[in-house]
């Protein structure tokens, strides 16, 4: 029997959500490590010598694509991509879609704005910087759009629904990198923050897909 056209559709695949929980788990482990590792200082660490080095080799601070990218995580900037993911959504009728976009990108920001950073305390030209508020924003709009692209009625083929929803996350880890060659933040600033995004979407998404079945069940 064909499912009902109001019935819930999950965010996230039955066979997906046990390794969601890893992943999940994972991230809170590295952004753990890297925060007890750079807490209250001011001065990069050997990773970032080595990493924001190779990244500045490639990538000059006044190419005017880093700019560009840097400029995506801005808040106005970051709203239009909310904006922009979640309306897509409405217009296919997934408002848990909508409420991924929303709410999974708003809680990962204010996580990273009012939480981590205050507690972390490290520094980077006198103020706070990690995690990467810039890369939380536009990596939890990036992962949202995967899992939206992924569950996807179309296109019908599962190889380019993949390549698909791999496109805004390499947009948002080009943001990262452009962050890096800016000398805005470390790289560890940007790994955390995006580990901050993928943890709170990827909860967000199972709290949703929990509810919907719930409510499915009920009616």
């Amino acid at each position: 029997m064909a499912p009902h056209p109001s019935a819930y559709r999950p965010l996230l695949a039955q066979r997906a959500r046990r390794p969601a929980v890893v992943v999940i788990v994972l991230a809170i482990s590295v952004i753990a490590v890297l925060g007890m590792r750079y807490a209250d200082q001011d001065m990069p660490g050997h990773l970032d010598r080595s990493l924001d080095a190779l990244i500045r080799n490639h990538l000059r601070p006044d190419q005017p694509i880093t700019r560009a990218l840097v400029s995506l995580g801005n808040p106005a900037q970051a709203a239009i991509l909310v904006a922009t993911v979640a309306g897509a959504a409405a217009a296919a009728r997934r408002w848990s879609g909508v409420l991924l976009t929303i709410g999974g990108t708003v809680t990962a920001i204010t996580i990273t704005e009012l939480i981590l950073k205050p507690v972390i305390g490290r520094l980077r030209y006198g103020h706070l910087s990690f995690p990467s508020g810039h890369t939380t924003a536009v990596a939890a709009v990036a992962f949202a759009t995967a899992i939206l692209i992924s569950g996807a009625r179309w296109p019908r083929s599962v190889a380019v629904r993949l390549v698909a929803g791999l496109v805004p996350v390499t947009l948002a880890v080009s943001v990262a990198i452009s962050l890096v060659a800016q000398h805005i933040h470390y790289t560890t600033d940007t790994v955390a923050g995006s580990c901050v995004a993928l943890a709170t979407v990827l909860a967000v998404a199972l709290c949703l897909d929990y509810l919907g079945a719930l409510m499915t069940l009920e009616s």
